[in-house]
């Protein structure tokens, strides 16, 4: 059985609010969006925040996978197969979680944000949620961007590695400084 979540994302309404769907309709659009928003989670969420996040989906049809639970950049992605809908699964969740007062919810769906408020739990709209993810995500952006940089303009040795392990030879085979030979 899984952890219980601490992080409970409704993962279509999350990604209908934000503008990760994209205007092409085309084959494949849906799960291409699922992705980008999984991403984003990926980015603006810490490892100690996406191991104990679980993102929700409906699940007429879970993508290329057949299987109700994915782990995602440390996430659990669940489709709900076995339910009508995926606000059924997240109710149930929310009802049976071990420790809701430390549950956080998502959704800027009423139901949902009902259900959680009679748990105790936290209920966090969409939109709020987003502007908190996206600004994480650029954070951490700006904060790996130096190193990036660094690393990008690095300087590329002019030795080869064969001039390189000759030289480091030539090296400890030189005398040291003040000893007598």
């Amino acid at each position: 059985m899984p952890v219980p979540p601490k992080l409970l994302i409704d993962g279509y309404n999350l990604l209908f609010q934000s503008n990760l769907v994209g205007r092409g309709r085309g084959p494949g659009w849906l799960e291409r969006a699922r992705r980008r928003l999984l991403g984003l989670l990926g980015q603006g969420l810490s490892p100690a925040e996406l191991g104990t996040t679980q993102v929700i989906f409906d699940a007429s049809r879970p993508g290329n996978s057949d299987r109700e639970l994915v782990v995602e950049s440390g996430m659990l992605v669940t489709f709900a197969v076995e339910h009508p809908e995926a606000d059924d699964l997240l109710e149930q969740v929310i009802r049976t979680h071990p420790q809701p007062k430390s549950l956080r919810v998502v959704s800027s769906d009423q139901r949902i944000r009902r259900c959680a408020r009679a748990r105790r739990a936290e209920s966090i709209d969409s939109e709020s949620f987003l502007s908190t993810l996206e600004r994480a995500a650029e954070l951490s952006q700006t904060i790996d961007a130096p190193q990036k940089l660094a690393e990008e303009q690095a300087p590329e040795s002019p030795l080869s590695e064969s001039e390189i392990g000759y030289w480091l030879e030539e090296f400890r085979k030189a005398p040291k400084r003040g000893n007598a030979s």
